[in-house]
């Protein structure tokens, strides 16, 4: 009984030792690649000036192939964005004056260690809005305080899938009204080609 009683103590403190272990390891992402493309096909801005609908491209790049998980730690910029005109619905033009756009770490979902997603904060993202009906304009930009929210999806391998833009910030011109953006997109790549995995180090 004493033997059986000593090896489950054991047991428990192995268990317990491997859990701390594993949560103290977890404290890194690594990236399979430095270099990030990103499509979205429809990215909606929504306000009191309707809808604008477009297609958007981001390319950037992160400071190291290592991420450490403190939040609101800077990882990398955006160095690159694009609008395909015309848009689906209004207009959008980047202001490529105010790149790059930082991109710092925000959250992540589910428990350590099988994250479902990294959700990171774009600050700096900044369009001119054109809404649909009768051109009026206004200036949208993202800020510390109000920031884009893009979040990474994972699969069970790691590999990122999608990556969902939310969030809201004010949009200054000939309309002030609050401007919310949205959008899903599913082609995501290195730049070459090839899927990014990003997993707990």
């Amino acid at each position: 009984m004493k033997l059986s009683k000593s090896l489950l103590a054991v047991v428990g403190a192995t268990a317990l030792l491997g859990a701390a272990v594993s949560s103290a390891s977890a404290g890194r992402l690594s990236s399979s690649s430095q270099t990030i493309r990103a499509t979205w096909t429809r990215m909606d801005f929504s306000g009191g000036f309707g809808r604008i609908e477009c297609e958007v491209t981001v390319e950037g790049s992160l400071h190291a192939r290592s991420i450490v998980k403190t939040v609101n730690g800077l990882i990398g910029f955006f160095t690159a964005v694009s609008v395909r005109n015309p848009c689906i619905r209004g207009g959008a033009t980047v202001l490529r004056e105010t790149l790059p756009w930082h991109v710092t770490f925000r959250s992540f979902t589910e428990a350590l260690p099988n994250i479902g997603s990294i959700a990171t904060n774009v600050i700096g993202a900044s369009f001119a809005l054109r809404e649909p009906s009768f051109g009026a304009s206004c200036l949208a930009r993202t800020t510390a305080s109000s920031p884009g929210i893009l979040s990474w999806i994972r699969d069970a391998f790691g590999s990122i899938t999608s990556a969902i833009f939310s969030g809201s910030t004010t949009c200054i011109g000939m309309l002030n009204v609050t401007a919310a953006v949205s959008g899903t997109s599913n082609t995501i790549h290195n730049g070459a080609g090839a899927a990014i995995a990003l997993t707990l180090i």
